[in-house]
């Protein structure tokens, strides 16, 4: 019987950041079912909505989301049962001033700054791989 490919759950919505992160999975050997949704009212609706098999392996949350922002879908992440102990990468161009109030109410999270450059962009596979892992610290520390 086949094993079930991890389904990862990247909420972003720059296209350019999508790709690297793609390009990311496939370099680290993953192989996995990934959904896309580009702003924080889709993401809210899709994870919290009737169908329970939306939820996901892995979760990539950017803060700055249109709409409903990252901070807000974090948080209704970790109030929804079925995807409270989803692991989550969150990320954003501004880290360190957005997510200080989030760090001590996530369950298991990496907090990181996007890169910036493409080696630490491609670097993203590894942390996704240790999420789904288990093997994930709980937040990596900001520079």
């Amino acid at each position: 019987m086949d094993q079930r490919k991890s389904r990862i759950l990247i909420i972003d919505d720059s296209e350019a950041d999508l790709f690297l992160v793609k390009e990311a999975l496939r370099r680290e050997g993953l192989d996995c079912d990934i959904v896309s949704i580009t702003d924080g009212a889709q993401a809210i609706a899709f994870l919290c909505g009737p169908d329970a098999s939306n939820c996901p392996d892995c979760i990539l949350l950017d803060i700055n989301l249109p709409k409903v922002g990252g901070d807000q879908v974090l948080r209704t992440i970790r109030e929804h049962a079925p995807t409270a102990d989803v692991p989550i990468l969150v990320w954003s161009s501004s880290l360190r001033t957005e997510t200080d109030s989030l760090k001590d109410q996530t369950g298991p999270a990496i907090f990181m700054e996007k890169p910036t450059e493409l080696r630490e962009f491609l670097a993203i596979g590894a942390k996704i791989r240790a999420l789904l892992d288990g093997s994930a610290q709980r937040e990596i520390p900001l520079p």
